[in-house]
């Protein structure tokens, strides 16, 4: 069975393929604000690498967010596509949650920082939410560090994401939604 797992919400577009849970292909480029530029090409260039035709997939991953408003935008756009046109499972898997089941503890706190703050993330051993996510700014977010253990910096174990995603029920194309949680700026400038 293959497995592609797309990941754009941050500065990396993230494309692994997957063949019964095991990477075959993994290409993860810094993409200096130009995912929408680069995803295809780099989702392509993992097909032909791991000699795989896009009817060959078997069920997408996605990664929703939060992080770049139009990085999600362009990792759920594509999944959708992808599983609405193969008729194939879509899961959807968010930024915080892959943080939180790469650290241990019996409470886990991860954040997301961009350059005006951090998104936030509080987790159970279980890694299930202990509350709902939330974005800080700066100052907020610095003052929140002083008080709270925050992991930023994860080293991601995708065969280990990818065990996790067993356990989600795939859902409905067209229920796919990117994760904002800082809200959309324009209607929050009106």
């Amino acid at each position: 069975m293959y497995s592609l797992f797309i990941d754009t919400h941050d500065k990396l577009v993230v494309i692994i393929l997957y063949k019964d849970g095991k990477i075959i292909k993994k290409n993860i480029v810094e993409s200096k604000n130009k995912h929408s530029e680069i995803t295809m090409p780099i989702l392509d260039k993992t097909l032909n690498e791991a000699k795989i035709d896009v009817n060959d997939l078997n069920e997408v991953i996605v990664v929703n967010g939060p992080g770049s408003f139009t990085g999600e935008r362009i990792a759920v756009t594509i999944a959708k596509t992808l599983a609405y046109t193969l008729n194939i499972p879509i899961k959807v898997l968010d930024s915080l949650l892959i943080l939180a089941l790469n650290v241990k503890g019996s409470k886990k706190c991860v954040a997301i920082e961009d350059r005006n703050g951090a998104f936030i993330g509080v987790f159970d051993k279980d890694n299930s939410k202990l509350d709902k996510y939330k974005y800080l700014s700066k100052s907020d977010y610095l003052e929140y560090k002083d008080n709270n253990k925050v992991v930023v910096d994860v080293n991601i174990d995708y065969e280990m994401v990818y065990e996790y995603t067993k356990g989600i029920n795939p859902l409905n194309p067209h229920e796919v939604k990117p994760l904002y949680v800082k809200g959309i700026s324009a209607l929050n400038d009106k």
